[in-house]
């Protein structure tokens, strides 16, 4: 019973989690993302970069990238896929039209966080050219927008797969919960069942030791009796 009303509690503690994340994750979905302009150590020194902290976990929002960049821009990166998981994504010597006409190397770097992820995209023209806000900036806005591009089409996806996710979670708990509610109802009902029949076997015990004693002294009374007859029917 202890044990039953402690699963209880928990799962109803979880349920309101779940729920909570269901009813705040549509705010989620209107957030306003923005790759910020942030810094990166390559290549022995530190080079521009734009970057955005997300919730998706390194491994799926990877994938999600290089599907996103192939599909958009014919670019296949190197670094996730059959038993390869690196924190550095990259594309070497590659034209990436919407960038440049110049060959360039194309790098991400999606490491976990606090968050979830930290995700830094940046790129070179040769070993130490890099794409910078003040050097090249058409460049850079372009790099920046590729990333926008990828969050509006990435982030809603991956929020409505949470909802969807948490709801059938929530369902299962609201279940297991009703469940646990009934069978605590059933156990406190055959408690109070066996309460009552319990303080009826008291009573019973109660009325049968009299009866015992009663019976007892009877018992005493009728040996004494059958001593006296006895030594009366010696006599005679």
């Amino acid at each position: 019973m202890i044990k039953e009303i402690k699963i209880y509690n928990f799962l109803l503690r979880t349920s309101f989690v779940a729920a909570l994340i269901l009813v705040t994750t549509p705010g989620l979905l209107a957030q306003n993302v923005n790759p910020q302009k942030a810094t990166i150590e390559h290549n022995g020194a530190m080079r521009t970069c734009v970057v955005i902290n997300l919730d998706p976990e390194p491994k799926p929002l990877k994938k999600a990238w290089k599907s996103f960049l192939k599909d958009n821009y014919d670019l296949k990166i190197k670094g996730i896929g059959f038993l390869t998981n690196k924190d550095l994504l990259y594309a070497k010597d590659v034209v990436i039209e919407e960038i440049s006409s110049k060959r360039m190397d194309f790098y991400t770097r999606i490491i976990e966080d606090e968050v979830g992820s930290e995700m830094k995209v940046f790129a070179s023209f040769g070993y130490d050219i890099y794409i910078d806000q003040d050097e090249t900036p058409e460049e850079f806005k372009v790099m920046n927008k590729m990333l926008k591009d990828f969050l509006a089409v990435y982030l809603p996806k991956y929020y409505k797969s949470e909802v969807k996710a948490t709801k059938k979670k929530v369902k299962k708990l609201s279940k297991d919960v009703n469940g646990l509610k009934k069978d605590i109802s059933k156990n406190n009902e055959e408690i109070e069942d066996l309460t009552e029949e319990i303080e009826e076997l008291k009573n019973e015990v109660t009325e049968k030791e009299v009866q015992l004693g009663n019976a007892s002294t009877k018992l005493e009374e009728r040996r004494n009796k059958l001593q006296r007859i006895s030594g009366k029917l010696e006599n005679n």
